[in-house]
Order: structure tokens, then sequence, then C-alpha cells
């Protein structure tokens, strides 16, 4: 792996000493479907594992029940996990951008 020297870095940026393209753009269409598989190859290549069992809103909660709980050694029960969710993560009068926003923050 290439080591890069940070020169400066914020909340939204990040300089560094090097920088070298990854590959070269491509100047005609891409599909939606290419966008998304190119998009989850560079999550990928940062370290990130692709779902792919995550289907459905359902498996996407239960998948975010059990990293929360991972990560704060925590374990909910049912009752605890509903109020947590109409509460403070899912509530009915967030819009989407909203909740993705506390997610990201938080």
């Amino acid at each position: 792996m290439t080591e890069y020297k940070t020169i400066a870095e914020s909340r939204n940026f990040i300089i560094l000493d090097h920088y070298e393209r990854a590959g070269v753009l491509k100047e005609d269409y891409q599909s939606e479907d290419a966008l998304e598989r190119e998009f989850i190859q560079d999550l990928e290549n940062q370290g990130y594992s692709f779902a792919s069992e995550i289907r459905s809103p359902e498996a996407m909660l239960a998948n975010v029940r059990a990293q929360v709980q991972e990560l704060n050694k925590v374990q909910f029960t049912d009752d605890e996990w509903k109020r947590f969710l109409e509460k403070y993560l899912d509530p009915a009068s967030e819009s989407s951008t909203e909740k993705a926003h506390k997610i990201h923050e938080d």
C-alpha cells in the first residue's frame, strides 16, 4: 500500500503530498448499474464489505440493530429497539436525508 503524507485535513476534505489517479475516466455513457457496481468496488477498495443479503428495509434495520449493539456492547430488547427507532433513528417526522445525515454524523 502506498504511503501518503497529509498536508491539510478538515471535516470535508484532505490534501495529500502525492496523488496518483486510480484509473482513466470514461467519457461515454455509464448505466446506473455500472455506476453502482463501480461505487461498490470503490468502497470495497477502501475496506468496506458489501452486504449482499440486505435487500429490504427490514433486513437493513436488522443489520443496523446488530451493528449498533456490537459497537456499543449492548443488547436491545425488542421494546427498547422499537422505541430507539421511533424516537431517534427513524422518526416519521424526518426526511430520509435527515436520517442519513444523523447516521453519518452520530
